[in-house]
């Protein structure tokens, strides 16, 4: 139907469209506003090529949004205004530049996905809280920042932002996300700067801040009390860590390879030299794995052996590498390919 514009069909009694509805080749404007008996969309949906209006507020029973396959050049307005949405991706939407001011309204969305939006700058205020919502994946948007109001998505366990290669900072309330399990940087290539975390996180135990350009971390890290998992690798700028770094008691996995400016020496004094200074082991107790993969140091420091816990040991292309201290007794791998220097062999005391 070639000439058929506009269809509106708000307030019927339909459970689900016509699979056929594609054949509506020209259709720039479809209402479904308060069909409460609407509980799916079709999965190609995404063929309505001509579709620049698509008002959904109401669905009350409408759960899921399906994946869109095909970029959806035209379509500039979606209306979810209280609808029961859980799900919502809107991946590679190429030419999306904004989301309804509205967006906070849907209270009962668990999930966002806006990977590869690469038109989207501005993420919408958040003026109300957002219990349900706990994962949003916001990787390859031009973002350059969050909103303040970030912190009203109180349910938030999961945020992904990799590839934003336009995000400067963090909001400087980030750390009330007190739901937060998961952050995500890896590849926020203009990320120089770390919010304070100004109060303690327990639920955080995941952070990626692979290939970002920090140049250091806040002290107040050490309120990140339940970090397991720290990656910083290719953080080329980073020169050193916060003498505070030893307080992270949690943490189990530091991967820090592929460092230039870092001087490795240094950085293993803030997390190890403050081990040797105390009689008893009070920080990165729980450390078992550690990758220093291609960095510049020449020794590692001997109070590498007082980590109680270390099980695993990267040392790969450490070209300049002399040799090895006493390793802790709790080592069970150790990997030091490629470590010699000029042909030299590297030599190692292991116990």
């Amino acid at each position: 139907m070639e000439m058929l514009r506009e269809l509106d069909l708000k307030g019927s009694a339909l459970k689900e469209l016509s699979s056929s509805i594609d054949n509506l080749i020209s259709l720039v404007d479809l209402k479904l506003k308060n069909c409460k008996n609407l509980v799916c969309l079709l999965d190609s949906f995404y063929k309505l090529k001509s579709l620049e209006i698509f008002c959904l507020e109401g669905c009350s029973r409408l759960e899921t949004f399906p994946e869109i396959m095909d970029t959806m050049e035209r379509l500039r307005r979606l209306d979810l205004d209280r609808t029961d949405l859980k799900y919502l991706s809107l991946n590679d939407c190429e030419n999306l530049v904004c989301l309804p001011d509205s967006f906070y309204k849907l209270k009962s969305l668990e999930r966002l996905t806006l990977q590869g939006c690469s038109s989207l700058e501005i993420f919408p205020e958040i003026l109300e809280t957002m219990e349900r919502l706990s994962d949003l994946d916001l990787s390859g948007t031009t973002l350059k920042e969050l909103p303040s109001s970030i912190d009203n998505l109180i349910g938030l366990e999961e945020l992904v932002l990799n590839n934003c290669e336009n995000l400067v900072c963090l909001p400087d309330n980030f750390y009330k996300l007190k739901s937060l399990k998961r952050l995500t940087l890896q590849g926020c290539s203009r990320l120089e700067i770390f919010s304070e975390v100004m109060d303690t996180m327990e639920m955080l135990r995941d952070l990626d801040l692979s290939g970002t350009t920090l140049k250091e971390l806040p002290s107040s890290i050490e309120n990140l009390i339940g970090l397991v998992e720290l990656n910083l690798n290719n953080c080329e700028n980073l020169v050193c860590l916060p003498d505070s770094f030893y307080k992270l008691k949690s943490l189990e996995i530091l991967d820090i390879y592929g460092f230039s400016n870092l001087v490795v020496e240094n950085l293993l004094t803030a997390i190890g030299g403050r081990l040797g200074k105390q009689k008893d082991i009070v920080g990165l107790s729980s450390l078992h794995r550690l990758d220093l993969s291609e960095s510049n140091l020449e020794n590692l420091p001997t109070t590498i052996k007082q980590f109680p816990c270390l099980e695993k040991l990267i040392l790969r292309k450490c070209k300049r590498l002399k040799s090895l201290p006493k390793l802790p007794p709790s080592l069970v791998y150790l990997d030091a390919d490629d470590c010699c220097l000029q042909g030299g062999l590297v030599l190692m005391h292991l116990l």
